[in-house]
């Protein structure tokens, strides 16, 4: 099998979208029956997988793409 390959173009990764989560680019939001979380991998050295409690509201923002794992980092003063 031959890959045919572009410097600099990278295939787009599918990301999973249904009732109770929604997979991002290195990150993701869940429902657990009625709390809603926020899972990534920090910066930190070797990394770090973090969740936090977020909103019902921006548990469906993010199922809309309106708001992003930056956006989610400065509202929820996570770093």
């Amino acid at each position: 099998m031959k890959y045919d390959l572009e410097p600099g173009k990278y295939p787009e990764k599918k990301l999973s979208n249904d009732n109770d989560t929604y997979v991002g680019n290195g990150w993701s939001v869940k429902r657990n029956k009625n709390k809603y979380f926020l899972e990534y991998i920090s910066g930190a050295m070797q990394g770090e997988l973090k969740i936090i409690e977020i909103s019902k509201e921006d548990f469906f923002l993010a199922k809309k793409g309106k708001i992003n794992l930056n956006d989610f980092l400065i509202k929820y003063g996570v770093y």
